[in-house]
């Protein structure tokens, strides 16, 4: 009885810190190979948010309007995230804010923090790519899908400013943290997809670009031969998503959340 009350009880903040803190010296300890490989599934799993709106798009582009398409393709977005997160692969927007912890505590280094991150972020693009060649290929072969999908995606990612699109990248890191943190305050697998449900759906209304499951779109409208996305834009939206979210994840909320919940020496 005793046991079911303390799984309802709500986590202290020094508790998630704590398994937040074990969590990420057990990607620490991992080797290279491990890490890339888990990333790699990540990078290709999220890959299903772009997907679910392609085929949302596919079906219904013709005859709804472009507001209820835009809340369709939001709704589809968390789908990728479920798979990863509640799949426990490695996200590189999740360890900007977990893979600093360690470092904040002085048991890391920036080098050691660098190499996990370079990692699974490599690991990550190397599966979206490998997801949005196999996906572009499977398009161009079924009628089920309308190839036109990729433009709308390229579009509306490169629609922003490069400081709106670099603000909007800080918010999606930020949120991402934040996800990071209630994962880990959840007790039950349900509250989790509800948890990554909830903050991906965010993300997706508020077109926030995040850059692992904006690199998939973004590949896609690259590889397909029907957009005018080029290298350059891809590498313009990696860029400004990929250190935006960094910033977010990591300061945002590793470095908050840990100034006032990590133990001081005088407690």
């Amino acid at each position: 009885m005793s046991h079911h009350k303390d799984r309802a009880r709500p986590k202290s903040d020094r508790q998630i810190l704590s398994e937040q803190m074990d969590e990420s010296l057990r990607e620490y300890h991992r080797d290279n190979k491990a890490l890339i490989l888990s990333s790699m599934s990540a990078g290709m799993e999220i890959g299903f948010s772009i997907f679910l709106m392609a085929a949302f798009y596919s079906h219904f582009h013709a005859s709804i309007s472009h507001q209820l398409l835009y809340l369709l393709a939001a709704l589809s977005y968390p789908v990728g995230f479920m798979l990863v997160i509640i799949g426990r692969s490695d996200l590189f927007t999740e360890h900007t804010t977990l893979a600093i912890l360690p470092v904040l505590d002085g048991r890391k280094t920036v080098r050691q923090l660098l190499r996990v991150w370079g990692l699974i972020y490599a690991g990550n693009l190397l599966g979206a790519a490998v997801f949005s060649a196999l996906f572009v290929q499977f398009v161009g072969m079924t009628d089920r899908f309308d190839e036109s999908v990729f433009g709308y995606y390229g579009q509306k990612m490169t629609a922003d400013s490069v400081s709106g699109q670099f603000l909007g990248a800080i918010f999606a890191g930020w949120l991402m943290g934040l996800l990071a943190w209630m994962v880990t305050s959840s007790t039950e697998t349900m509250s989790r997809i509800a948890a990554v449900a909830i903050i991906t759906f965010v993300i997706g209304l508020g077109g926030l670009p995040h850059c692992i499951a904006g690199a998939v779109g973004m590949f896609c409208a690259w590889f397909a031969k029907s957009t005018t996305v080029g290298l350059v834009d891809v590498l313009q939206f990696l860029a400004i998503a990929t250190v935006g979210n960094t910033i977010g994840g990591s300061i945002f909320v590793g470095r908050v959340k840990y100034s006032f919940t990590a133990p001081r020496n005088g407690r």
